[in-house]
């Protein structure tokens, strides 16, 4: 992405702009101090049972090409096997791949992730899968089940004949696994869905019916309840028709959690780890995977709590073990850092032909950027908030930011970021 257009105009919607960021924090150029390595400090054990959930993996054996530009989209293949490797050191029991598995609807591109996750199986992981809207199309809802049986279509307690929804039943917890669609009209081919004109994302009254049904079991035989989906519930943005983000009976499904005392809900889609909170249900959402930072969400769950941790795919301890000599993954931290100071720089830059700076105030500028950025996804933006507002750079930034989108947001973001992006626990029951 070295010579993408990574600014963004001012009439960009903050969730497309979050898009922006985490897909074009890309190749690296000039070197930058190195952000925690996944390593560097040690993980907590495991409490109760440990459930691992990766989002937008965008899995293509196609783009592999290592002299390209896409950054960490070249490398895939490699971080798909690293995050399943971490995820078993870790002590993750289940994996929850909340969708956008592959980068489009091909057979060839799904059947490639489907070995890799028979053969994560098969060393006693458990994974169950969603689609998102990269997933299908060609590929059909039907095709999309039969490929993906032994990853929670063939175990389901019960299937929802109007879509791709499932339950399951692991460990005295329902995993109510929705499929919120959005992946094309000429995919839809299951008996009971419905015809549709338009490629949104939505629930059908049927949907809600059936998971209204499970939900009303659960409640009777007090088992917890974690629900999981490609599409997000809780952002405004998904609330709002044409943008991309619009959830057509989010809302009701929404209401339906809280109704039955449902408290967390996960998602992704978004490309960015975020935390949302509305009358006692939260939704946790999960970056995209082969994006800076590499990184997937822990869940400890306990008869009483869930505990939520941030997790960085340790790349190069699976380099190591694995015995990978490409200098990139052997160093895959410090290359991400030196790619999302490169991001930095360059974005200073655009913005400063509108609006000029002086050398040094543009380097101040860049840093810091740098460090709202890397303070963002290693979770302590809340915690350092003040620190960041008395940088050199703080004022120089937003000179140069004036007019565009990044000026609004990476205020609005020091402003309003959750201390919950470094971890958070809440009741189960």
């Amino acid at each position: 992405m070295k010579n993408a257009k990574k600014y963004a105009p001012l009439w960009m919607p903050a969730a497309a702009l979050l898009c922006v960021l985490a897909l074009f924090l890309a190749s690296p150029e000039t070197p930058a101090p190195a952000l925690e390595s996944a390593a560097a400090t040690p993980f907590p054990t495991p409490r109760g049972l440990r459930v691992a959930v990766a989002s937008d993996t965008h899995f293509d054996p196609d783009h592999t090409d290592k002299q390209s530009d896409l950054g960490e989209a070249v490398y895939n293949m490699e971080i798909a096997d690293a995050m399943l490797h971490d995820v078993k050191a870790q002590g993750a029991k289940l994996l929850l791949l909340t969708g956008d598995l592959c980068n489009s609807g091909k057979r060839p591109k799904h059947e490639a992730l489907v070995e890799k996750l028979r053969a994560a199986e098969a060393e006693g992981l458990t994974v169950y899968v969603l689609p998102g809207n990269h997933d299908l199309a060609p590929l059909k809802q039907s095709e999309f089940a039969a490929l993906y049986a032994d990853f929670g279509f063939a175990e389901a307690y019960s299937r929802d004949s109007a879509s791709l929804s499932y339950c399951v039943l692991r460990d005295d917890v329902m995993l109510l696994m929705m499929d919120t669609a959005g992946y094309g009209v000429s995919a839809i081919d299951l008996p009971g869905a419905p015809k549709r004109a338009d490629s949104n994302a939505f629930f059908t009254e049927e949907t809600l019916h059936w998971a209204e049904e499970l939900l009303q079991t659960a409640r009777e035989k007090d088992i917890p309840v974690l629900a999981a989906g490609h599409y997000n519930l809780l952002p405004e943005i998904s609330r709002t028709e044409n943008t991309g983000y619009y959830v057509e009976n989010g809302v009701r499904f929404a209401s339906l959690l809280r109704e039955y005392g449902v408290k967390l809900t996960l998602s992704g889609h978004m490309h960015l780890r975020a935390v949302y909170e509305e009358d006692g249900l939260t939704e946790q959402l999960t970056e995209c995977l082969i994006a800076y930072p590499t990184g997937y969400t822990v869940l400890d769950l306990t008869p009483e709590t869930i505990r939520v941790l941030p997790r960085r795919v340790d790349v190069e301890r699976w380099a190591a073990e694995t015995g990978q000599t490409d200098p990139v993954l052997r160093g895959f931290d410090e290359w991400q850092e030196q790619g999302l100071e490169a991001y930095c720089r360059e974005t200073v830059e655009a913005m400063t032909k509108k609006n000029p700076l002086k050398e040094g105030e543009k380097e101040s500028a860049t840093r810091f950027f740098n460090a709202v950025m890397r303070a963002y996804w290693d979770g302590s933006l809340a915690e350092r908030r003040e620190t960041l507002r008395q940088l050199e750079g703080y004022d120089s930034f937003f000179r140069a930011a004036e007019g565009y989108s990044y000026g609004w947001w990476l205020r609005d973001l020091i402003e309003t970021a959750s201390p919950k992006l470094a971890g958070f626990e809440i009741d189960f029951h």
